[in-house]
């Protein structure tokens, strides 16, 4: 994965998510009789300008793709000619105008709906619930979990991959004591494990939920066999092929494919002396690793991918496709599910349960961009409809400046039968600029701290 991949991936995903929102509200401003004056994604300079519609309605797309907005005829931005006061978003009725403040976050939860159905319908690959190693002293190891068990259920739900085990561990994690899960061992046997999930702050802490729980997927021993070789890497300038079959490093046999990426981590910018059988007959190659730095660490890397179409792989892997109908329902299903989970992390966040370090900035989501991108379409749509939902919630949060800011002072103007003064709403959107850029400076700091360790 490059910058440049990440960074395509990440403005084609933050474009398509501010157009639906702002999309929102722009249909429903319409269909309130509001006048929309400027549609803009992004913000600061334009780089691109059209006017369309009866309205010449102004489709702005600006130099910082990082959000967007709608800008509505307004009395209280502009002088609003009389003969289109009707058509002003302050003269319309507080369920008109609170009807296009929900539309955004509302078109951004319809969006993961339909993203998650066309995940489903592709069909999710993923790994059987299989469990690898399991940490001594963890709550995995306290529950009695073992390497070769095999996740049916947790709680109530029947998982059939990792991801929804996940899912549904974490679930538990944010708003449970504990959780059964039922397994079928090594030998066949359907055994019954309760994992206590008391210490929040440690489950909830940075980095992986499944770590911190004790877990792991099983890893299969691959075979060192080449199934990818990215274009300009050190692996294809040494003139690695798909389909070689890695026999030795430096003269050190390599039996597994673990061993050969071990081998190539450990030699960061040193040559290695392979040999390679290829079509029957053996190859010698050399090839100089990269030097990698993650978390404080170098290391190497040649851009090899495994072949995964390997008999060990394929007895744990599997594949979950859905119809039409079923896709639509389990989108639905996904959507309100990461919703609740999402609301729930956020209450133990401010409670202090979970750590702050989880709030991820544009590197993290530009890093997680690219990658699903390059995994495939069936990934990229579940990143696309999870930072979906996250944008929905955001928005709909009581901060001044943000939709939920807006819900808050129209609440207010319901309660006490006027319009809150202009005074209030400036101070208001004051304290609310505050906490936005709060926010978006402790995600910064994470990204920051997440690359150089």
């Amino acid at each position: 994965m490059t910058i440049l991949t990440s960074l395509a991936a990440f403005i084609v995903a933050i474009g398509v998510l501010v157009t639906v929102h702002e999309y929102g509200h722009y249909l429903a401003a319409r269909l309130m009789g509001v006048k929309v004056l400027r549609f803009s994604v992004g913000f600061g300079k334009p780089i691109y300008r059209r006017l369309f519609g009866r309205d010449r309605t102004e489709f702005v797309v600006a130099a910082i793709p990082l959000g967007g907005y709608v800008k509505m005829l307004d009395e209280r931005e502009a002088p609003v000619p009389e003969r289109e006061a009707g058509r002003a978003f302050n003269r319309k009725s507080l369920a008109a105008r609170n009807f296009v403040i929900v539309a955004g976050p509302a078109a951004n939860f319809l969006f993961a709906m339909v993203a998650y159905a066309l995940m489903f319908m592709i069909g999710v690959p993923g790994l059987k619930p299989v469990v690898g190693e399991v940490e001594p002293g963890s709550a995995a190891a306290a529950a009695g979990l073992q390497l070769g068990d095999e996740i049916q259920m947790v709680g109530r739900h029947r998982v059939q991959d990792w991801d929804q085990a996940n899912l549904r561990l974490l679930d538990h994690a944010v708003r449970a004591d504990e959780v059964s899960v039922v397994v079928i061992d090594r030998d066949g046997h359907e055994r019954v494990r309760s994992i206590v999930l008391e210490n929040r702050r440690e489950l909830l802490g940075e980095g992986q939920f499944l770590a911190r729980l004790g877990l792991s997927p099983f890893r299969p021993a691959l075979e060192p066999l080449i199934g990818s070789v990215e274009r300009g890497s050190p692996a294809a300038e040494g003139g690695l092929q798909p389909g070689d079959r890695v026999v030795s490093v430096d003269g050190d046999a390599v039996e597994t494919w673990d061993a050969w990426v071990g081998a190539i981590q450990a030699a960061p910018g040193r040559p290695l002396e392979l040999r390679v059988i290829r079509n029957g007959d053996m190859v010698e190659l050399t090839v100089i690793p990269a030097e990698v730095e993650t978390d404080g660490e170098r290391h190497g890397r040649i851009g090899a991918g495994v072949d995964a179409d390997q008999p060990q792989l394929r007895e744990i892997s599997t594949l979950v496709r859905l119809g039409p109908v079923d896709g639509m329902v389990a989108g639905v299903a996904r959507t309100w599910e990461v919703s609740i989970l999402t609301l729930r992390v956020l209450g133990r966040m401010i409670v202090g349960d979970a750590s702050v370090k989880n709030i991820a900035g544009p590197v993290t989501i530009a890093e997680f961009a690219g990658m699903t991108a390059i995994i495939g379409i069936t990934a990229f749509l579940g990143f696309l409809a999870l930072v979906s939902v996250s944008l929905g919630i955001i928005n709909l949060l009581p901060i001044p400046v943000l939709d939920g800011g807006h819900l808050m002072f129209n609440l207010a103007e319901w309660i006490k039968g006027s319009a809150v003064s202009e005074r209030t709403q400036l101070i208001g959107q004051q304290l609310g600029l505050v906490a936005i850029a709060a926010l978006m400076m402790l995600a910064l700091y994470n990204d920051i701290t997440r690359l150089f360790g």
